[in-house]
């Protein structure tokens, strides 16, 4: 499995994610800080709401690192990561709070794991990101450029299976709070 890559874990079953899932380290938030991760949705709400490519970056804000998501052209996964409306221009939204979910009383599902806590990035009220919760791990040990994450949503006291995600690190972050 160590052999895996970016690609390959979009041919994954459910069932083998989800077993990389809870295999998988808490990545170290400082290798995150300052980059964009061009990421990629698995699973069949993405693809029915045609929200498969995104890109998610990491900054630091402070003693915290805070996140956020960058619309991209929904191409092909074997081609370019294009912003949205424009590259000088990125559509920076959905966005979110990174922590160990260990110290989440609710969000912790995966304890080792980040959460990616979308509840507490500052979005507008209605914005639906909003009740988003993400865990991400990284699923081997000798690669801090791949990551794996798995989605959920919590509504009406419900945390709802979204699907998977895989992340690779893509770009320098230009943004700056």
């Amino acid at each position: 499995m160590t052999d895996m890559n970016f690609l390959s874990f979009l041919r994954v079953p459910p069932f083998v994610l989800e077993a990389i899932l809870l295999q998988g380290k808490r990545p170290d938030v400082s290798k995150l800080v300052g980059w964009e991760f061009k990421g990629h949705n698995i699973g069949l709400l993405p693809r029915l709401g045609r929200i498969l490519k995104f890109k998610k970056g990491f900054v630091s804000f402070g003693d915290e690192v805070i996140g956020y998501n960058v619309l991209v052209e929904q191409n092909s996964p074997t081609e370019p990561w294009i912003a949205l409306p424009d590259e000088s221009n990125p559509k920076r939204h959905g966005f979110f709070k990174v922590y160990p979910a260990e110290f989440s009383p609710k969000h912790n599902l995966y304890p080792h794991a980040l959460l990616l806590d979308y509840s507490k990035g500052g979005n507008p009220i209605f914005d639906p990101s909003r009740v988003l919760r993400d865990y991400l791990v990284k699923p081997f040990e000798d690669n801090d450029d791949l990551y794996l994450g798995k989605a959920y949503a919590e509504l009406f006291g419900k945390t709802i299976f979204v699907g998977f995600f895989v992340l690779e690190r893509y770009n320098k972050s230009t943004f700056k709070i």
